[in-house]
Protein backbone atom coordinates (compact mmCIF):
# COMPACT_ATOMS: atom_id res chain seq x y z
CA UNK A 1 0.00 0.00 0.00
CA UNK A 2 1.69 3.07 -1.47
CA UNK A 3 1.25 6.70 0.69
CA UNK A 4 -1.34 7.78 -1.88
CA UNK A 5 -3.85 4.84 -1.18
CA UNK A 6 -3.28 4.87 2.49
CA UNK A 7 -4.51 8.43 2.85
CA UNK A 8 -7.10 7.10 0.41
CA UNK A 9 -8.25 4.59 2.96
CA UNK A 10 -8.21 6.81 5.96
CA UNK A 11 -10.25 9.70 4.22
CA UNK A 12 -12.83 6.83 3.29
CA UNK A 13 -12.52 5.74 7.14
CA UNK A 14 -13.35 9.46 7.90
CA UNK A 15 -16.18 9.80 5.77
CA UNK A 16 -17.91 6.17 7.25
CA UNK A 17 -17.63 4.83 3.64
CA UNK A 18 -15.35 1.88 4.04
CA UNK A 19 -16.03 -1.48 3.97
CA UNK A 20 -16.10 -3.94 6.44
CA UNK A 21 -12.97 -5.23 5.55
CA UNK A 22 -11.17 -1.59 4.94
CA UNK A 23 -12.00 -1.14 8.23
CA UNK A 24 -10.71 -3.79 9.90
CA UNK A 25 -7.63 -3.04 7.96
CA UNK A 26 -7.28 0.50 9.70
CA UNK A 27 -8.63 -0.30 13.20
CA UNK A 28 -6.12 -3.09 13.64
CA UNK A 29 -3.28 -1.05 12.19
CA UNK A 30 -4.23 1.80 14.69
CA UNK A 31 -4.38 -0.76 17.78
CA UNK A 32 -1.52 -2.35 16.84
CA UNK A 33 1.00 1.38 16.13
CA UNK A 34 -0.61 2.78 19.57
CA UNK A 35 0.72 0.55 21.49
CA UNK A 36 3.84 1.03 20.10
CA UNK A 37 4.63 4.75 19.32
CA UNK A 38 2.57 7.66 19.49
CA UNK A 39 2.31 8.91 15.82
CA UNK A 40 1.40 5.59 13.94
CA UNK A 41 3.53 5.59 10.38
CA UNK A 42 1.08 5.17 7.51
CA UNK A 43 4.06 2.70 5.80
CA UNK A 44 3.73 -0.08 8.55
CA UNK A 45 0.01 -0.52 7.36
CA UNK A 46 2.19 -2.75 4.48
CA UNK A 47 3.60 -4.95 7.56
CA UNK A 48 0.15 -5.59 8.47
CA UNK A 49 -2.51 -5.65 6.05
CA UNK A 50 -1.80 -9.49 4.91
CA UNK A 51 -2.56 -10.98 8.39
CA UNK A 52 -5.06 -8.23 8.92
CA UNK A 53 -7.12 -10.00 5.94
CA UNK A 54 -6.71 -13.92 6.83
CA UNK A 55 -7.94 -12.84 10.42
CA UNK A 56 -11.11 -10.52 9.41
CA UNK A 57 -13.41 -13.40 10.67
CA UNK A 58 -11.59 -13.32 13.85
CA UNK A 59 -14.63 -13.28 16.67
CA UNK A 60 -14.43 -9.53 18.49
CA UNK A 61 -12.53 -8.25 16.17
CA UNK A 62 -11.55 -4.63 17.07
CA UNK A 63 -14.64 -4.80 19.30
CA UNK A 64 -12.47 -3.00 22.25
CA UNK A 65 -10.17 -0.78 19.61
CA UNK A 66 -13.00 1.29 18.28
CA UNK A 67 -13.21 4.18 21.09
CA UNK A 68 -13.91 8.14 20.56
CA UNK A 69 -10.73 9.12 20.59
CA UNK A 70 -9.46 6.52 17.51
CA UNK A 71 -12.10 8.12 15.56
CA UNK A 72 -11.36 11.06 16.41
CA UNK A 73 -7.96 10.42 15.29
CA UNK A 74 -8.31 9.12 11.92
CA UNK A 75 -10.22 12.21 11.09
CA UNK A 76 -7.56 14.53 11.64
CA UNK A 77 -5.06 12.37 9.78
CA UNK A 78 -7.34 12.18 6.72
CA UNK A 79 -7.05 15.88 7.41
CA UNK A 80 -3.46 16.75 8.58
CA UNK A 81 -0.55 14.88 7.15
CA UNK A 82 3.65 15.55 7.09
CA UNK A 83 6.01 14.69 4.84
CA UNK A 84 9.15 14.00 7.15
CA UNK A 85 12.11 12.48 5.41
CA UNK A 86 11.00 9.06 4.01
CA UNK A 87 8.41 7.93 6.03
CA UNK A 88 4.77 9.42 6.23
CA UNK A 89 3.53 10.40 9.48
CA UNK A 90 -0.08 11.61 10.77
CA UNK A 91 -0.54 14.18 13.71
CA UNK A 92 -2.54 12.86 16.85
CA UNK A 93 -5.25 14.85 18.41
CA UNK A 94 -4.44 16.11 21.92
CA UNK A 95 -6.96 15.27 24.71
CA UNK A 96 -10.26 17.93 25.21
CA UNK A 97 -8.30 20.84 23.54
CA UNK A 98 -9.84 24.42 24.26
CA UNK A 99 -10.88 25.87 20.72
CA UNK A 100 -12.82 28.87 21.54
CA UNK A 101 -10.98 31.77 23.48
CA UNK A 102 -11.83 34.50 25.77
CA UNK A 103 -13.69 37.34 23.34
CA UNK A 104 -14.41 34.53 20.38
CA UNK A 105 -17.14 34.05 18.74
CA UNK A 106 -18.82 30.46 19.40
CA UNK A 107 -20.80 30.61 16.09
CA UNK A 108 -19.40 28.59 13.25
CA UNK A 109 -18.14 30.55 10.38
CA UNK A 110 -19.44 28.60 7.31
CA UNK A 111 -17.30 28.06 3.96
CA UNK A 112 -17.44 30.09 1.04
CA UNK A 113 -20.33 28.60 -1.26
CA UNK A 114 -21.29 29.14 -5.28
CA UNK A 115 -21.93 32.89 -5.53
CA UNK A 116 -20.89 35.87 -7.83
CA UNK A 117 -22.34 39.00 -9.58
CA UNK A 118 -22.49 39.51 -13.11
CA UNK A 119 -22.38 42.87 -15.17
CA UNK A 120 -23.39 43.25 -18.18
CA UNK A 121 -22.24 45.40 -21.23
CA UNK A 122 -24.50 48.13 -19.76
CA UNK A 123 -23.85 48.34 -16.44
CA UNK A 124 -26.57 45.90 -14.92
CA UNK A 125 -25.81 43.34 -12.11
CA UNK A 126 -27.08 40.16 -11.65
CA UNK A 127 -26.56 38.21 -8.48
CA UNK A 128 -26.59 34.98 -9.70
CA UNK A 129 -26.85 33.48 -6.32
CA UNK A 130 -30.04 34.65 -5.97
CA UNK A 131 -30.89 34.54 -9.59
CA UNK A 132 -33.17 31.46 -10.91
CA UNK A 133 -32.03 28.72 -13.88
CA UNK A 134 -32.92 29.55 -17.41
CA UNK A 135 -32.13 32.47 -19.44
CA UNK A 136 -30.73 35.36 -17.81
CA UNK A 137 -30.00 37.95 -20.60
CA UNK A 138 -28.93 38.12 -24.02
CA UNK A 139 -25.85 40.21 -25.17
CA UNK A 140 -25.73 40.64 -29.17
CA UNK A 141 -26.54 37.52 -30.13
CA UNK A 142 -25.29 35.33 -27.46
CA UNK A 143 -27.46 34.09 -24.92
CA UNK A 144 -26.28 34.06 -21.31
CA UNK A 145 -28.10 30.80 -19.01
CA UNK A 146 -27.73 30.00 -15.48
CA UNK A 147 -27.60 26.26 -16.34
CA UNK A 148 -27.08 24.83 -12.72
CA UNK A 149 -26.02 26.55 -8.99
CA UNK A 150 -22.75 27.67 -10.04
CA UNK A 151 -22.42 27.84 -13.55
CA UNK A 152 -23.16 29.83 -16.47
CA UNK A 153 -23.28 29.09 -19.99
CA UNK A 154 -22.53 31.83 -22.92
CA UNK A 155 -23.92 30.67 -26.29
CA UNK A 156 -23.27 32.16 -29.57
CA UNK A 157 -25.56 32.08 -32.43
CA UNK A 158 -24.07 30.46 -35.15
CA UNK A 159 -24.89 34.29 -37.27
CA UNK A 160 -22.77 36.18 -34.08
CA UNK A 161 -19.69 33.19 -34.19
CA UNK A 162 -19.45 34.57 -37.86
CA UNK A 163 -20.00 38.53 -37.47
CA UNK A 164 -16.40 39.60 -36.80
CA UNK A 165 -16.97 43.44 -37.38
CA UNK A 166 -19.79 43.98 -34.93
CA UNK A 167 -18.30 46.08 -31.59
CA UNK A 168 -17.38 43.39 -29.01
CA UNK A 169 -20.03 43.76 -25.92
CA UNK A 170 -18.21 43.07 -22.47
CA UNK A 171 -19.18 41.30 -19.26
CA UNK A 172 -17.80 40.86 -15.94
CA UNK A 173 -18.13 37.86 -13.38
CA UNK A 174 -16.91 38.75 -10.53
CA UNK A 175 -16.84 36.15 -6.94
CA UNK A 176 -16.94 38.11 -3.59
CA UNK A 177 -14.92 36.70 -0.91
CA UNK A 178 -16.34 33.01 0.06
CA UNK A 179 -17.86 32.23 -3.24
CA UNK A 180 -16.57 31.39 -6.25
CA UNK A 181 -18.20 30.21 -9.76
CA UNK A 182 -18.00 28.37 -13.03
CA UNK A 183 -18.47 29.66 -16.66
CA UNK A 184 -18.61 28.62 -19.76
CA UNK A 185 -17.36 31.11 -22.13
CA UNK A 186 -18.64 31.97 -26.35
CA UNK A 187 -16.53 29.82 -27.76
CA UNK A 188 -17.07 26.65 -25.22
CA UNK A 189 -13.53 27.26 -22.80
CA UNK A 190 -14.32 26.50 -19.24
CA UNK A 191 -13.24 28.72 -16.54
CA UNK A 192 -13.52 27.98 -12.53
CA UNK A 193 -13.29 31.24 -10.90
CA UNK A 194 -11.83 31.04 -7.36
CA UNK A 195 -12.97 33.33 -4.13
CA UNK A 196 -12.51 36.85 -4.28
CA UNK A 197 -11.63 36.72 -8.07
CA UNK A 198 -12.82 38.73 -11.57
CA UNK A 199 -12.50 38.03 -15.23
CA UNK A 200 -13.83 40.31 -17.98
CA UNK A 201 -14.52 38.93 -21.64
CA UNK A 202 -16.15 39.77 -24.58
CA UNK A 203 -19.43 38.00 -25.74
CA UNK A 204 -18.43 36.75 -28.34
CA UNK A 205 -14.79 36.63 -29.92
CA UNK A 206 -13.14 38.27 -32.31
CA UNK A 207 -12.12 36.33 -35.81
CA UNK A 208 -8.51 36.17 -34.74
CA UNK A 209 -7.85 35.89 -31.07
CA UNK A 210 -9.88 35.34 -27.41
CA UNK A 211 -8.97 38.04 -24.88
CA UNK A 212 -9.66 37.98 -21.34
CA UNK A 213 -8.44 39.58 -18.35
CA UNK A 214 -8.30 38.03 -14.65
CA UNK A 215 -8.21 39.09 -11.37
CA UNK A 216 -7.50 36.72 -8.28
CA UNK A 217 -7.29 33.27 -9.88
CA UNK A 218 -9.59 31.10 -12.00
CA UNK A 219 -8.24 27.29 -13.69
CA UNK A 220 -9.07 27.56 -17.21
CA UNK A 221 -9.80 24.59 -19.95
CA UNK A 222 -9.40 26.03 -23.45
CA UNK A 223 -11.17 24.92 -25.90
CA UNK A 224 -8.82 24.10 -28.92
CA UNK A 225 -8.47 26.59 -31.79
CA UNK A 226 -5.25 26.67 -33.23
CA UNK A 227 -6.53 29.50 -35.31
CA UNK A 228 -7.61 31.54 -32.52
CA UNK A 229 -5.10 31.99 -29.43
CA UNK A 230 -6.79 31.81 -25.86
CA UNK A 231 -4.96 35.11 -23.95
CA UNK A 232 -5.19 35.69 -20.58
CA UNK A 233 -3.98 39.13 -19.43
CA UNK A 234 -3.11 39.42 -15.25
CA UNK A 235 -1.53 42.87 -14.88
CA UNK A 236 1.39 42.86 -16.64
CA UNK A 237 1.48 39.20 -17.24
CA UNK A 238 0.11 37.60 -20.65
CA UNK A 239 -0.66 34.10 -20.65
CA UNK A 240 -0.94 32.55 -24.22
CA UNK A 241 -2.33 29.14 -25.23
CA UNK A 242 -4.22 27.40 -28.42
CA UNK A 243 -5.83 24.66 -25.93
CA UNK A 244 -4.70 23.44 -22.77
CA UNK A 245 -5.49 23.47 -19.14
CA UNK A 246 -3.76 25.80 -16.32
CA UNK A 247 -3.99 27.58 -13.65
CA UNK A 248 -3.27 31.38 -12.49
CA UNK A 249 -3.20 33.10 -9.55
CA UNK A 250 -3.26 37.17 -9.45
CA UNK A 251 -4.03 37.99 -6.12
CA UNK A 252 -3.22 41.75 -5.10
CA UNK A 253 -2.27 40.64 -1.70
CA UNK A 254 0.62 37.71 -3.06
CA UNK A 255 3.76 38.30 -4.00
CA UNK A 256 3.96 37.03 -7.66
CA UNK A 257 1.21 35.73 -10.30
CA UNK A 258 1.75 32.37 -10.91
CA UNK A 259 0.29 30.33 -13.74
CA UNK A 260 0.74 25.98 -13.62
CA UNK A 261 0.30 24.27 -16.22
CA UNK A 262 -1.22 20.81 -16.12
CA UNK A 263 -1.91 20.09 -19.65
CA UNK A 264 -0.36 21.42 -23.44
CA UNK A 265 2.33 24.69 -23.16
CA UNK A 266 1.61 28.24 -22.71
CA UNK A 267 3.76 31.25 -23.21
CA UNK A 268 3.65 33.28 -20.18
CA UNK A 269 5.26 36.83 -21.11
CA UNK A 270 5.72 40.40 -19.13
CA UNK A 271 6.86 43.64 -20.88
CA UNK A 272 10.63 42.04 -19.97
CA UNK A 273 10.75 38.53 -20.99
CA UNK A 274 9.02 35.66 -21.65
CA UNK A 275 8.72 31.81 -21.53
CA UNK A 276 7.65 28.52 -22.21
CA UNK A 277 5.61 26.52 -20.20
CA UNK A 278 5.61 22.00 -20.09
CA UNK A 279 3.02 20.50 -17.88
CA UNK A 280 4.28 20.35 -13.98
CA UNK A 281 6.19 23.72 -14.43
CA UNK A 282 5.16 27.11 -12.56
CA UNK A 283 6.11 30.55 -13.72
CA UNK A 284 5.97 32.97 -11.38
CA UNK A 285 6.11 36.53 -12.42
CA UNK A 286 7.55 39.37 -10.21
CA UNK A 287 8.57 42.82 -11.30
CA UNK A 288 8.56 42.25 -14.88
CA UNK A 289 10.69 38.51 -14.75
CA UNK A 290 9.34 35.27 -14.84
CA UNK A 291 10.93 32.09 -12.60
CA UNK A 292 10.27 28.97 -13.87
CA UNK A 293 9.88 25.92 -11.79
CA UNK A 294 9.09 22.43 -10.90
CA UNK A 295 6.10 22.09 -9.11
CA UNK A 296 3.16 19.47 -7.88
CA UNK A 297 0.29 21.31 -10.12
CA UNK A 298 -1.89 19.48 -7.54
CA UNK A 299 -1.23 22.21 -4.68
CA UNK A 300 -2.35 24.96 -7.55
CA UNK A 301 -5.57 23.59 -8.35
CA UNK A 302 -6.78 22.23 -4.79
CA UNK A 303 -9.11 24.81 -4.35
CA UNK A 304 -11.20 23.87 -7.93
CA UNK A 305 -11.14 20.22 -6.26
CA UNK A 306 -12.72 21.66 -3.11
CA UNK A 307 -9.35 21.29 -0.75
CA UNK A 308 -6.97 23.30 0.47
CA UNK A 309 -3.50 21.73 0.08
CA UNK A 310 -0.09 23.70 1.41
CA UNK A 311 3.58 22.47 1.25
CA UNK A 312 6.01 24.51 3.08
CA UNK A 313 3.65 27.36 3.47
CA UNK A 314 3.93 30.10 6.31
CA UNK A 315 1.13 30.83 8.19
CA UNK A 316 0.55 34.13 6.33
CA UNK A 317 0.44 32.53 3.00
CA UNK A 318 -2.21 29.81 4.78
CA UNK A 319 -4.07 32.78 5.97
CA UNK A 320 -4.50 34.42 3.24
CA UNK A 321 -6.16 31.93 1.70
CA UNK A 322 -8.58 31.20 4.70
CA UNK A 323 -9.78 34.83 4.62
CA UNK A 324 -10.72 34.88 1.07
CA UNK A 325 -12.21 31.56 1.45
CA UNK A 326 -14.50 32.45 4.86
CA UNK A 327 -14.59 36.32 4.14
CA UNK A 328 -12.95 36.92 7.53
CA UNK A 329 -10.22 39.43 8.06
CA UNK A 330 -6.80 38.27 9.63
CA UNK A 331 -4.63 40.30 12.39
CA UNK A 332 -1.31 39.63 13.44
CA UNK A 333 -0.61 40.14 17.06
CA UNK A 334 3.23 40.22 18.68
CA UNK A 335 5.69 38.35 17.37
CA UNK A 336 4.23 35.15 15.56
CA UNK A 337 6.09 31.76 15.92
CA UNK A 338 7.83 31.02 12.24
CA UNK A 339 6.06 27.51 11.17
CA UNK A 340 5.67 25.67 7.54
CA UNK A 341 2.72 24.21 7.17
CA UNK A 342 1.72 20.83 5.00
CA UNK A 343 -1.15 19.42 4.28
CA UNK A 344 -5.12 19.26 2.73
CA UNK A 345 -8.04 20.02 4.42
CA UNK A 346 -11.18 20.21 2.73
CA UNK A 347 -12.68 23.72 2.05
CA UNK A 348 -16.35 23.05 2.72
CA UNK A 349 -16.09 22.43 6.67
CA UNK A 350 -16.67 25.83 8.69
CA UNK A 351 -13.89 27.85 10.18
CA UNK A 352 -13.96 26.79 13.85
CA UNK A 353 -13.17 23.17 12.93
CA UNK A 354 -10.23 25.03 9.86
CA UNK A 355 -8.54 26.48 13.09
CA UNK A 356 -8.87 23.53 15.01
CA UNK A 357 -6.58 21.80 12.75
CA UNK A 358 -4.27 24.83 12.81
CA UNK A 359 -3.80 24.18 16.03
CA UNK A 360 -2.45 20.73 16.03
CA UNK A 361 0.39 23.07 14.84
CA UNK A 362 0.50 24.78 17.87
CA UNK A 363 -0.92 27.93 16.34
CA UNK A 364 -2.11 30.59 18.67
CA UNK A 365 -5.30 32.33 17.70
CA UNK A 366 -9.10 33.63 18.50
CA UNK A 367 -12.00 34.17 16.24
CA UNK A 368 -13.69 37.22 17.41
CA UNK A 369 -16.79 38.48 16.51
CA UNK A 370 -16.29 42.15 14.89
CA UNK A 371 -19.78 41.82 12.30
CA UNK A 372 -20.68 45.22 13.71
CA UNK A 373 -17.10 47.07 13.58
CA UNK A 374 -16.48 45.32 10.23
CA UNK A 375 -18.94 43.46 8.64
CA UNK A 376 -17.07 40.23 9.27
CA UNK A 377 -15.32 38.43 11.53
CA UNK A 378 -11.48 38.68 12.88
CA UNK A 379 -9.35 35.96 13.06
CA UNK A 380 -6.45 36.54 15.35
CA UNK A 381 -3.23 35.28 15.27
CA UNK A 382 -0.72 35.51 17.54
Amino acid sequence: MNKKEAQELLDKYAANLCTPEEKAIVERWYAKESAAQPEPIVNDLDQTKAEIWTGLQEPGLAAEERKPRFKLWIAAASLLFMLMGAGFYFYTLRPEPSFIAAGQTGADQLPGRNEAILVLADGSRIILGQAAKGTLATEGNTLISKVDEGQLNYKASVKDSKTSNAIPKYNTISTPKGGQYRVVLPDGTIVWLNAASSIRFPTSFDAAQRNVELTGEAYFEVAVNRAKPFNVAAGKTNVRVLGTHFNVMAYPDEASVNTTLLEGSVKVSTDKTEGILRPGEQAQALNGKIAIKMVDPEEAVAWKKGYFYFKDADIRTVMRQVSRWYDVEVEYQGNVQKMAFSGKMYRNVDILKMLEALSYFNVDYKLVDTRKEKGKNTIVIK
